[in-house]
């Protein structure tokens, strides 16, 4: 009602200014032509402000919408992908234990032949008369001996299987060691010379049984490439150094080396170095994946001799 008012006054006015005073009607006119030149822009402005703030009001909605889908996109993603590693780790868990299983038959079968002659002589002796307190105290001592041996593998065999997923300080050297007794005989089975270089032992933090069986997977895998190109002479160097920043493990084989053609790819699932019958990728895959949780990197080269893997943890 206000506005309508005023417009009425402004209209009186310029008509009463059209005889009093032409001029000023003149200017009145004309002010008034600026003044609605004026409200006109000032509403095209404010419809503008408007339909910008509407345009930004649904892109901000949309953004809105696609970022929360993207969000569940992104999660889903997250949930298959560590649901597919879950299955690749229990994958690569049951082949490295029947390859264990395969070890300690084997690990077994020396001392069982033992145990088993040790009886036949024993009867032997005994029906000669050959046996005294001597020979028996001699007998119980390589009996014991030879279930000490079969003790000490089953054990590691349990140790190695047994779920531990707290970080705790182990030595690298012991570790090692104790991979190597699991298959001794499997790599005497395949004329395989392991050495380890280092002598000082180094204290690091993490889950054992995971290294092992990062170690596990690699020697593995030198020894497949040995048998598949059957080389004469096997030599597996296993070297660990630490520095100010990192602690440093080096496996080294004389097996001839990675097809460069894969060997960037290697660390990826179903990618194998094996043929298709002998091998699926998880390995080695899985050996990447525990050096990612041990804050570290596993990384390959080949040498004039063979393929050097190289984990490299970081020094906390």
């Amino acid at each position: 009602m206000l506005k309508e008012n005023i417009s009425a006054l402004i209209d009186e006015i310029i008509l009463s200014s059209k005889t009093l005073h032409p001029d000023l009607h003149q200017k009145i006119l004309t002010l008034k032509k600026l003044r609605t030149k004026e409200m006109l822009e000032h509403h095209r402005e404010t419809l503008k402000h408007y339909k910008q703030t509407n345009l930004l009001t649904k892109q901000s909605e949309a953004f809105t919408a696609l970022s929360a889908q993207l969000e569940e996109r992104v999660a889903e993603e997250i949930r298959m992908r560590q649901e597919k590693d879950k299955i690749l780790e229990r994958q690569s868990k049951m082949a490295a234990m029947g390859e264990m299983m395969d070890a300690v038959a084997h690990q077994w079968k020396q001392p069982l032949n033992a145990l088993s002659m040790y009886a036949d002589m024993l009867q032997m002796d005994y029906k000669t008369g050959d046996v005294d307190d001597s020979y028996i105290d001699e007998l119980v001592e390589d009996f014991q001996e030879q279930i000490k041996h079969m003790v000490s593998t089953i054990d590691e065999f349990r140790t190695f299987f047994r779920p531990n997923k707290e970080a705790e300080p182990f030595g690298l050297k012991r570790s090692i060691q104790s991979v190597l007794l699991l298959i001794h005989d499997e790599l005497l089975r395949n004329n395989i010379t392991v050495k380890i270089e280092s002598q000082r032992e180094i204290i690091i933090n993490g889950i054992e049984n995971e290294f092992k069986h990062l170690m596990l997977n690699i020697i593995s895998n030198a020894k497949d490439a040995f048998k598949e190109r059957e080389r004469k002479e096997r030599n597996i160097i296993i070297r660990f150094r630490q520095n100010s920043h990192h602690i440093i493990v080096e496996i080294e084989d004389n097996a001839g080396g990675i097809d460069e053609n894969i060997i960037d790819e290697i660390f990826k699932p179903n990618v194998t170095t094996k043929g298709p019958a002998q091998g699926t990728g998880i390995g080695l895959y899985m050996s990447a994946q525990i050096a990612q949780k041990m804050h570290g990197t596993l990384s390959v080269s080949n040498t004039d001799r063979g393929a050097v893997f190289t984990l490299e943890i970081v020094n906390s």
